[in-house]
């Protein structure tokens, strides 16, 4: 007996929203494992280079910059902005941009993850009209 359209119809949601549950699903793991795998940068820190001056030349280093203090000073115990790195390659630097990765890496997968929750809502509003008949 050939299935009628309302039957074909509900199949196809269900189907597109065990996809977007399970696409879900797996985004929101990645995002435990980077989590569980390696420390993350807070939102909003960069990198910033800044020049210095040493005795006889100028020397480039690096620093962990957030938008408000939170990173804790070794003279007073205060808050900063700021989080000396060193030269590039220090392994402060290459810690930094390793966790500055990881939280960008998370970013992008919250972004996918909100347009996904977005689609399974509508996909959840779109079952109520079958519902109704």
């Amino acid at each position: 007996m050939p299935k009628d359209r309302k039957t074909i119809a509900q199949e196809d949601l269900q189907s597109r929203i065990d996809k977007v549950i399970d696409m879900l699903e797996r985004l929101e793991f990645e995002v435990a494992a980077i989590h569980n795998s390696m420390p993350v940068a807070p939102p909003s820190c960069r990198i910033a280079r800044y020049l210095a001056k040493g005795r006889k030349e100028f020397y480039w280093y690096y620093k962990l910059h957030a938008t408000t203090p939170i990173f804790p000073t070794q003279s007073d115990g205060k808050l900063s902005k700021y989080k000396h790195l060193g030269k590039a390659g220090s392994q402060a630097y290459i810690d930094a941009i390793e966790q500055i990765t990881a939280r960008t890496k998370i970013e992008a997968l919250d972004r996918s993850i909100e347009a996904l929750r977005q689609g399974l809502k509508d996909l959840v509003e779109e079952t109520s009209k079958y519902n109704k008949e």
